[in-house]
């Protein structure tokens, strides 16, 4: 049997219910090769399920599409319950995809209504980032799930998924609207500049707009302050940075732009209920 080189990484790994639907898993892969690729090896789900393509391509196929329907990078694929679906890369290719899996009264009714279109299975959906960040953003961190009403989460995926269909199904004057949103979360979310230049202040500066203008337009955009989501992006790196083992405590605290070590720590165990170096313990084994 072949090895499966794809990474895996559950973000919901117990299904969440409600009266209104169950969001039952959700992950992120890295490398992989999709599903129901090999010869009369078709997948067909009893429930729905949507990918996000964040890097790499590949091509759909079910029964009303035999030919397939090519999948870029930067696509939203929808699976529906009953239909028998492949969908993965090439020979030899691999691409990089978040996933979630998801059925019940809420998602029905966006069926019945249009919103969700089994003869629309790919659409393209640019502003891998802006969508990144809403998609993870779902999922309350570990240590706030047991307050967050499961109704709240399932209508929090239900909203995204809305404005993911709306996003890729607008036309191209409204999506340019949007791109300020796009360019300001990537912004608020590089890395790879000093920590002074991805302020929100210079952010707002870079694209034209006065702070309390682009305050107010982000906040109604993405539902949080601009610099709530610049923290929490600085804190999603500071994950991938102490996974990676490369840096200590110290210099990744310093990398990201906050005063000290000790700040940083209260700062990322507010956010993921333990402390940088319990993560990195847990995490790695050391």
């Amino acid at each position: 049997m072949p090895v499966d080189p794809t990474i895996k990484t559950r973000l919901l790994s117990r299904p969440v219910r409600s009266r209104l639907g169950t969001l039952r898993l959700a992950g992120l892969n890295k490398g992989g090769v999709g599903v129901g690729m090999g010869n009369d090896s078709q997948r067909q789900l009893t429930h729905y399920a949507l990918n996000y393509v964040l890097g790499g391509e590949g091509t759909y196929r079910d029964d009303a599409h035999p030919l397939g329907l090519p999948v870029p990078a930067e696509s939203l694929v929808l699976y529906f319950p009953g239909t028998k679906h492949s969908c993965g890369t090439t020979a030899d290719h691999y691409w990089d995809e978040l996933w979630f899996e998801f059925e019940g009264p809420v998602f029905d009714q966006m069926r019945t209504s249009g919103l969700l279109d089994p003869a629309r299975p790919v659409s393209r959906l640019k502003g891998r980032d802006y969508w990144l960040r809403r998609l993870t953003g779902i999922i309350p961190p570990p240590h706030e799930r047991q307050q967050t009403r499961p109704e709240v989460t399932v209508l929090h995926f239900a909203h995204v998924l809305a404005d993911m269909i709306q996003s890729a199904t607008a036309s191209p004057t409204a999506r340019t609207s949007e791109d300020w949103v796009h360019r300001a979360c990537q912004l608020l979310a590089d890395d790879e500049v000093p920590a002074a230049a991805s302020e929100p202040a210079q952010v707002a500066r870079r694209l034209g707009l006065s702070y309390e203008s682009f305050r107010k337009k982000f906040r109604e955009a993405m539902g949080q302050a601009p610099g709530r989501y610049r923290l929490e992006a600085r804190m999603d790196h500071a994950v991938a940075l102490i996974y990676q083992g490369r840096n200590t405590l110290k210099e990744i605290s310093e990398r990201l732009g906050f005063c000290d070590e000790f700040y940083f720590s209260r700062l990322f165990k507010r956010r993921f209920g333990q402390s940088p170096r319990s993560f990195r313990k847990s995490s790695r084994g050391h």
